[in-house]
């Protein structure tokens, strides 16, 4: 198997989206492993803000969850 051929089977890469910095705070902290309630307690956000944020992120990544959303942040060197 050619290293094309491996890559195929994998989701397109989206384009470079343009995040919004609560999104990017939002991804990278949970990238670091903290939980939503986590990072309420670290941003002073509010839960449903936090949640609306990595939900949007979610979007404009194109991905189905959120572990898919911080691999492709991270593969684009967004966090």
């Amino acid at each position: 198997m050619s290293t094309a051929d491996s890559h195929s089977s994998h989701l397109p890469r989206p384009a470079r989206p343009e995040l919004s910095a609560i999104e990017l705070r939002c991804l990278a902290l949970v990238a670091e492993g903290r939980s939503p309630g986590q990072i309420v307690l670290e941003t002073d956000l509010p839960l449903p803000r936090v949640v609306e944020a990595l939900t949007t992120a979610m979007v404009k990544l194109g991905a189905r969850n959120i572990t898919g959303a911080v691999s492709r942040a991270a593969l684009l060197d967004l966090i």
